[in-house]
């Protein structure tokens, strides 16, 4: 039933360009995997209605472009966010690195005042991991982060890591 959810949760997923974020959101939203995504253009946001125990939740997802150039209206986003998703790929070193770029970001917007969790994405193609887990760990340990490694792709820890959030 559409039923008027008890609470809305407005999460923004952050991460460089190409490392899931759009798959991610159709996985969890639609359940299912779209090979071939094209680059997400500025902001699109999707709205998943969940049960969390006995209330009924309405998570609005918002998705962002991974390019530079709009990382200044990205921050804007995070003013009236309730959690953060940043996303890296495992098989791509480079968006791990990018990772603490996007963290500082994240903290000159709102600070520490909401939950951010640390993803990994790409889990199934582990014989091209690039990033051990155990480096995703101590940063998201090092930054007080929620911390998973999920499949967009198979689907695995996708709604588990955003509920927990």
């Amino acid at each position: 039933s559409l039923s008027t959810p008890d609470r809305l949760f407005k999460i923004v997923f952050v991460g460089n360009s190409a490392v899931g974020k759009t798959s991610f959101l159709r996985r969890f939203c639609d359940d299912r995997f779209s090979p071939g995504m094209t680059a997400t253009v500025g902001i699109d946001y999707r709205v998943k209605m969940v049960h969390v125990g006995d209330s009924q939740v309405a998570l609005q997802l918002w998705d962002t472009a991974g390019q530079e150039r709009y990382r200044c209206i990205t921050q804007q986003f995070f003013r009236k966010a309730d959690g953060v998703i940043v996303m890296y790929d495992l098989t791509a070193k480079q968006s791990f690195l990018s990772v603490r770029q996007w963290l500082s970001t994240v903290e000159e917007a709102v600070g520490d005042r909401i939950p951010v969790l640390l993803l990994g994405n790409k889990i199934d193609n582990e014989k091209e991991r690039e990033v051990p887990r155990g480096l995703g760990e101590q940063l998201a340990k090092e930054n007080n982060l929620i911390f998973y490694e999920c499949s967009a792709y198979s689907g695995h820890n996708t709604k588990e890591s955003l509920l927990h959030l």
